[in-house]
């Protein structure tokens, strides 16, 4: 059975009304209690009694993600019409055997996940028209987005090395002498010898499962376009990974998916083991399940739905604006800015505002900034909160800011739908531009959806031009 919500939203359901099943009910309710207010930093770090789950964008730091960010929450648990409160994640994945949920963007009328595809492509460098169907198989087409975010992450660390057994039949001996091979190729004596020898070389498990990966994507009808239509990067990584791994062979595929049964636990390489999960969830074209193997399964693709909003504006803003834009990213603590002087605290009450123009900078911190960029995705109801706007002004006083923007996305018909500019109360040169970002309702043409989101782009980097007087 699968249950459809959307992110940041109430959902009354019944069970009867929703599934027409007598005997089900109870199961399915316990199944549903044990991800009752589960968070994505949980889901990252432990397995619930099936496979694991990937979560885009990877890193999510738990003082990030707070106690708000879980995948759903259940009210009225004890009656037999409980409702679904969902947060800003996003996916698809498995409770259980029988038990599926899909979380779409409130933004998306049609099942097609127009906006969530869009924002990922942006990201992510990759594009391609996705299905125009929707259900499980269409969303399960996220894994081919994914893979060139992945593989540049883990290529970033430099190309996966480890200690392999080869066996070799030469004259140049440089390990163990193996006697039974040795007798069986080279009786009667022929100069050479049978051996074997531990090599630390590129050429291994994972990196071979990630060759393999790469030539499944590239026989498929869009794999192309996936692969070869991204950065220079994404190009330079796919050379290498194939430079790496002389000894491919297609014939093998099974064996090196055998062989990736273990997780990659090496204390540097960190990045490569999601990029392993997610080589293994595309090279066995399975569907989001569990099982006895579960730990190399993937039970759901979940989409954290603020930080892709954050990481979206970012490719965004750097195009419109052309300046010096720095974004220090609370997923990951980089670019951490400090409250106080001599803060003696674990954390040293640290800040991160998404983005900053203008930046002076002192000792490695930011002393000024010429103004702060908050993105939000959470509704915001056409006016901005009071906590939103404590978070800003402690912002603006922090780095003596004159100018800040909130942007965050909004439909069609929904609120306001022009900038709204906010004065500080005893002083009217702190002011506080709330900037909608209108999300087009178009649902037939994903092209004509790219193209209308493209001119909301142009027109929320104009404003913010406008204000600061950008040339």
């Amino acid at each position: 059975m699968l249950i459809s919500l959307e992110d940041n939203q109430y959902s009354p359901v019944a069970w009867s009304d929703k599934w027409g099943c007598e005997n089900c009910p109870e199961e399915v309710r316990k199944t549903l209690l044990r991800f009752d207010d589960v968070s994505l930093e949980q889901l990252q770090s432990e397995s619930f009694s099936g496979g694991r789950f990937l979560v885009f964008p990877s890193g999510n730091a738990k003082a990030d993600l707070g106690d708000k960010d879980y995948i759903f929450s259940l009210t009225e648990k004890e009656s037999d019409k409980p409702g679904f409160k969902t947060s800003n994640v996003m996916g698809f994945f498995s409770l259980d055997e029988d038990v599926r949920v899909k979380i779409s963007s409130r933004f998306d009328n049609s099942g097609k996940d127009f906006f969530l595809h869009y924002m990922l492509q942006k990201v992510c460098n990759v594009a391609y028209t996705p299905r125009t169907e929707s259900g499980e198989d269409a969303f399960y087409d996220f894994l081919y987005q994914l893979f060139p975010y992945y593989l540049n992450e883990a290529l970033a660390q430099g190309i996966y090395r480890a200690y392999v057994t080869r066996e070799y039949n030469d004259a140049n001996v440089r390990g163990p002498i193996d006697v039974a091979r040795h007798i069986k190729y080279n009786i009667p004596f022929n100069g050479k010898i049978a051996y074997h020898t531990r090599e630390y070389t590129t050429d291994n498990v994972i990196t071979q499962l990630i060759r393999h990966t790469i030539e499944y994507i590239r026989s498929l009808q869009y794999g192309k376009i996936v692969l070869e239509n991204g950065s220079k990067d994404l190009r330079d990584n796919i050379m290498a990974v194939e430079m790496a791994t002389p000894t491919y062979s297609r014939n093998d595929r099974l064996n090196i998916i055998r062989r990736n049964a273990r997780p990659v636990t090496h204390p540097y390489y960190t990045a490569y083991e999601p990029l392993r999960k997610l080589c293994l969830a595309i090279l066995m074209n399975q569907k989001l399940s569990y099982g006895d193997d579960s730990d190399n399964m993937i039970a759901g693709i979940l989409f954290d739905g603020a930080s892709l909003w954050e990481e979206y504006l970012n490719c965004v803003l750097n195009e419109g604006l052309k300046v010096d834009l720095k974004h220090p990213n609370n997923r990951t603590h980089e670019g951490a800015q400090y409250l106080f002087k001599n803060d003696d605290s674990q954390n040293r009450r640290w800040v991160f505002p998404d983005f900053m123009i203008g930046c002076d900078k002192a000792k490695g911190q930011v002393d000024s900034a010429k103004a702060i960029i908050d993105a939000k995705y959470k509704p915001l109801g056409g006016e901005i909160g009071r906590d939103d706007s404590f978070q800003m002004l402690a912002y603006l006083f922090r780095f003596k800011s004159k100018q800040g923007f909130l942007i965050h996305p909004v439909k069609k018909d929904e609120g306001t739908q022009e900038p709204k500019t906010l004065t500080l109360y005893n002083d009217d040169t702190v002011k506080l531009t709330v900037v909608p970002f209108v999300v087009p309702d178009i649902t037939d043409s994903f092209d004509a959806f790219q193209g209308k989101m493209q001119e909301q782009e142009e027109k929320v980097s104009a404003k913010i031009c406008d204000v600061l007087k950008l040339s």
